[in-house]
């Protein structure tokens, strides 16, 4: 069982190209907006198609709609996670469920 993928809007296959390389002067072209953006980020991670150690590199080069505080960015990781977290426990005990069934 997994977590379903979502289509990702703003991270891109060439964006994870670049991120992977390390290009320095690598920037996410538009402004986007940030939860949105950081939930593509944690299911590209959690995907393993980018490493956790590039998330200061793709914070790097974007830039958010909003102007969000490192607070804020904090926050929103946060809860993303969170509720990746408990997603993936629903789709572990709703597994469970099915096969007592």
């Amino acid at each position: 069982m997994s977590l379903p993928q979502i289509e990702c809007k703003y991270i891109t296959e060439e964006c994870i190209r670049e991120w992977k390389n390390g290009n320095p002067t690598f920037r996410v072209t538009n402004s986007v907006p940030m939860l949105r953006f950081l939930h593509e980020l944690c299911s590209t991670m959690v995907r393993g198609e980018l490493l956790f150690q590039k998330c200061k590199t793709v914070l790097d080069s974007v830039e958010f709609l909003d102007k969000p505080s490192e607070k804020e960015v904090a926050s929103g990781f946060a809860d993303i996670i969170t509720q990746m977290a408990q997603d993936a426990f629903e789709i572990v005990i709703a597994s469970y469920v099915q096969e007592d069934s």
